[in-house]
């Protein structure tokens, strides 16, 4: 006979027993495994993800604001009153005379 006996299986109450296959369960356990973490990393990532919007939304709307803001100080520096006022007070001029004024035809 060879080294490698085969040794038989008891039987209890005239079953067989028969050893435990146990890598379809490890396999099983292991798809499990990876499914769930799956399922916690993309929850996650959503989670992070919504933060995310929320946080640039808020920039968005302060954003529109400062624009909103610089828009309306832009039509009154644009303004030709502030203008006149800035060219009398800060620069010293004057309005043109007759004798200064071209009109071209």
């Amino acid at each position: 006979m060879s080294d490698a006996t085969v040794r038989s299986l008891p039987k209890i109450n005239g079953f067989v027993l028969v050893r435990p296959r146990l890598l379809p369960l490890f396999a099983y356990l292991a798809i499990l495994l990876v499914v769930s973490l799956f399922f916690v990393w993309s929850r996650i990532t959503v989670v992070n993800l919504e933060y995310d919007i929320s946080r640039l939304g808020n920039h968005m709307h302060e954003m529109e604001q400062e624009n909103q803001k610089l828009r309306l100080e832009a039509a009154h520096l644009r303004s030709p009153e502030r203008i006149e006022r800035v060219a009398r007070t800060e620069l010293g001029l004057r309005m043109p005379t007759l004798e200064q004024v071209v009109i071209i035809d």
